[in-house]
This record gives structure tokens, sequence and C-alpha cells, in this order.
């Protein structure tokens, strides 16, 4: 089943904060922030409000799905079930609260996980909200150098300081830039090789699975066929013995 976010999107999930409700129970906010790697398009939230029993429901199905697939890694700890009391309790409540975020963001990272249908029903119905564009201003450096000129030209030469020489800089400035972009592309390629095995390991299970039905009806054709023959090897013993 498909992801309720597309891959080529950056995204992660927050739990900001928990609000007790009239209905005598507490709703955790769960907010998955998600950038499109297009810079063409904004970055978005999806808002949703979510009771802790809903929650755990959630745990409870994906861990049962990581221990019967057998995939490696541990996964995330879950606070235990309190007694009735004790929910409301801001100690509890933020303890939940942080292992929600661990939990979901684990998820996120795990195809074979944020496809299944119980993750794909969780978030079906969310408040999207546009994150506004951050405007900055463009430098540039020709009108820059030429204040500085007209500065200089100005001031004694006796007290001219000196300035600094950036070009140093600006070279730091790209090596940085072009060491974000090698690992940022590093971390695409562990992604997308990640999400290649789990497509494989499910497409082993199906075949598995197929085998292991194939056998069984095998299995059935056999005994049916000794006990067809069953019968002739008896009447023909009869004739025999007559």
């Amino acid at each position: 089943m498909a992801s309720i976010t597309k891959d080529d999107e950056l995204c992660s999930f927050d739990v900001p904060e928990a609000v007790r409700s009239s209905y005598s129970y507490v709703n955790y906010k769960i907010v998955l922030q998600i950038t499109p790697k297009e810079l063409t398009e904004n970055s978005y939230q999806l808002v949703y409000w979510k009771r802790y029993s809903d929650i755990r429901k959630l745990y409870e199905t994906l861990h049962r799905y990581h221990q019967a697939v057998y995939r490696p890694g541990k996964f995330p700890d879950f606070p235990g079930k309190e007694r009735f009391l004790e929910r409301y309790d801001p100690v509890v409540v933020e303890e939940r609260r942080i292992a929600t975020k661990n939990f979901l963001n684990y998820v996120l990272q795990h195809l074979y996980l944020r496809t299944h249908d119980a993750y794909i029903e969780f978030f079906q119905k969310g408040e999207k909200v546009l994150l506004p564009d951050v405007e900055t201003a463009i430098l540039q450096p020709e009108i820059i150098n030429s204040q500085v000129k007209n500065i200089q030209e100005n001031i004694p030469n006796e007290s001219l300081p000196i300035l600094p020489d950036d070009s140093k800089k600006d070279e730091l400035l790209l090596t940085t830039d072009e060491e974000e972009q090698i690992e940022q592309v590093s971390t695409n390629c562990a992604q997308i090789l990640e999400d290649l095995n789990d497509i494989q390991f499910e497409q082993q299970e199906e075949i598995n699975k197929e085998q292991e039905e194939f056998n069984l009806v095998k299995q059935e054709v056999d005994e049916a066929a000794d006990l067809l023959s069953l019968p002739l090897a008896t009447t023909t013993r009869n004739n025999y013995s007559s």
C-alpha cells in the first residue's frame, strides 16, 4: 500500500503538546513536517490530535508486525499502561509524549512499517497547514565593494585600515556546501537501498507463502490419490484369494 508521503520528501514527526479533553482523556498533538525537495513547492504540516489509547494500539500492531517479519534492529520501547487517574500525571504525559515522537520517527524511517495498513489508516485525516516562505535579501558584492572603495578614498592614507581577506572564507563556505550536498546524496542513496531491500524482502515473503500453499495443495492431492488407490489394491488381493 502507498505511503501518506512521497519518497522524495523530507519528513519528520513532532509531538509538541498534550491537552486534557472534556471527555476525561488526554489528546496528543502529532505534527508531521513535510519539506518537498523541489524548491518550487512550499513546506507544510499535517496536524493530528490522537488519544493515547489509539497511539498505543498502533504501536502494538506495528510491533507485532516487526517481530513477525523478523526484521533486524530494536523496536522502540513504549510506556506501559497506567491506572486511570495516573493518565493525567504530568510525568506520565511527558513520558508518553516523548515515546510517541520517537516511535513515529522510527516508523518513518522504515518502508515496511510506514506502508502498513494500520499506519495508513491512522493518519487518514489530518489538518494541512502551509508554512510561509522565508524571504531573504540577496547580497550584491559589487555594491558593497563600491561602498568600501568610496570610504577608503575619503580616509587619509596613514589611518587607512587593512581590510580582511575574505577569499579564504568564501572558499571555506563553498567547501562546506559541497560537503553538505555530498552528505545529502549519500543519505538519499542509503535510504533508496534500504527501501529496495524492504521491497525485496516483502517479495520474497510472498514467494515463500505461495510455495507453502503449493506444498499444502500437493500434499492434499497425494493423500487423495493414496485413498483412491487403496480400494483398488484391496479388490485385487480378493481376486487372487478367490
